[in-house]
């Protein structure tokens, strides 16, 4: 599969919220980390866990695509997204979400061998209030 089109697979299966396709589309051994937290997810049943847990934090998540840099085997895909977030316990008032962010993937032989997600950890926590 080419660069562009496993991109586009990769955020298709994020809309639909179908955390095995995404899974599916990196390696058996590929990872992706959440760099504002330090937190890495390593191999397809883990990323899988990853999203479905990050979809009933964020359940009407969406990303709007800001363009798509590519360099040999990596690709950067900058991103505005939007969310509702609803806390638990005490005051359970939905909270709207809203960060730029940026995707670095590197691809190898058509899948995703790795991802790494760039957003303000500071700006999340405050929206979150």
């Amino acid at each position: 599969m080419d660069h562009a089109t496993l991109i586009d697979c990769l955020y298709h299966a994020y809309a639909s919220r179908d955390a095995d396709q995404a899974a599916s589309l990196y390696h058996p051994e590929g990872w992706h980390e959440e760099v504002a937290m330090a937190k890495r997810r390593e191999g397809r049943t883990a990323l899988a866990e990853g999203l479905i847990g990050f979809w009933r934090m964020l359940p009407d998540v969406s990303w709007d695509r800001r363009g798509y840099i590519r360099a040999a085997n990596q690709v950067a895909v900058p991103y505005f997204m939007t969310g509702t977030f609803t806390p638990r316990g005490g005051d359970g008032t939905p909270r709207q979400i809203a960060l730029d962010g940026l995707h670095l993937f590197e691809i190898r032989d058509g899948l995703l061998t790795s991802s790494k997600d760039m957003w303000d950890l500071d700006l999340f926590k405050a929206q979150m209030g």
